[in-house]
């Protein structure tokens, strides 16, 4: 099953060696350089390029290859020291970014737009310039809300990483499974000779809305999902629509000390 999406274009297949022409606009934002390649590392989770999208703040919007998953994370206005930005939205190959953020250690990070249309990214006595891509070249992500939520659930990202984690263990896909009677939250996984269940109940989640839910979803991208949260933070889980074969999982959680935000939407695996 592919997540579906409006698109702000086409923009399919992998263009890591298309460069856009010269930008127009202003871009000159200063911020800690873990806050920038938080949103940059976590959206690799899902793809090798983005979208940048800058409008009071800065949003990294990916989609995957297969369309099984896609990834929000947003940088509100507050989490720069410094700000000043035309509205655009630019591609961005994210591993020359996480190159760039990657040597400015302590130092916090300027990141401009130069009259060339590159990127300079600059920290202390570094700089790095690397070019964007065509924004309509790379896979288009407009984020929408997925439909009705059947359940829902908040838990810390430790919990979840630790169900994902022993999935992990015994298994390529792992269920997700709300027992509106019980009132729990369970995940479970089943290999060829080795099994694994977490039950959450009301005391181990920070709240819990249950409704009868039971979807079947890749360990391999919840894996690389559960990675990219961080530590510390409160996840909302939800199980979206109602499509035959199982819910869209969608989590969201804070990002950058509560000054952005981390969403993401998996399609579930149908049982055959």
């Amino acid at each position: 099953m592919t997540l579906r999406q409006r698109q702000d274009g086409d923009g399919e297949g992998s263009t890591a060696n298309q460069t856009t022409d010269p930008a127009s606009g202003s871009l000159d934002v200063r911020l800690d350089a873990d806050r920038l390649a938080t949103a940059a590392d976590a959206a690799m989770a899902i793809a090798d390029e983005c979208r940048l999208t800058v409008d009071d703040g800065m949003a990294f919007r990916a989609r995957d290859p297969a369309d099984v998953a896609m990834a929000e994370l947003r940088l509100d206005r507050e989490a720069f020291d410094a700000y000043e930005a035309d509205e655009a939205t630019f591609g961005v190959a994210l591993d020359r970014l996480g190159d760039a953020v990657s040597l400015a250690g302590d130092e916090p990070v300027r990141l401009t737009l130069g009259e060339s249309g590159r990127f300079d990214v600059s920290a202390g006595a570094v700089e790095y310039a690397f070019a964007p891509i065509a924004a309509e070249a790379v896979r288009a992500v407009e984020w929408v809300d997925a439909g009705s939520v059947a359940a829902s659930a908040t838990m810390a990202a430790g919990d979840l990483r630790r169900a994902v984690r022993a999935a992990d263990l015994v298994a390529d896909h792992a269920t997700f499974t709300v027992d509106a009677d019980e009132r729990t939250l369970t995940v479970a996984a089943s290999g060829d000779t080795d099994d694994v269940r977490l039950d959450f109940d009301e005391s181990d989640l920070d709240a819990l809305e249950a409704g009868a839910v039971e979807s079947l979803y890749s360990v391999d991208y919840l894996r690389d999902i559960a990675r990219a949260i961080p530590s510390g933070v409160s996840v909302t889980v939800e199980f979206v629509g109602e499509g035959e074969g199982g819910c869209p999982l969608s989590l969201d959680h804070p990002i950058a000390g509560g000054a952005g935000t981390g969403r993401w939407l998996l399609a579930p695996r149908i049982r055959r």
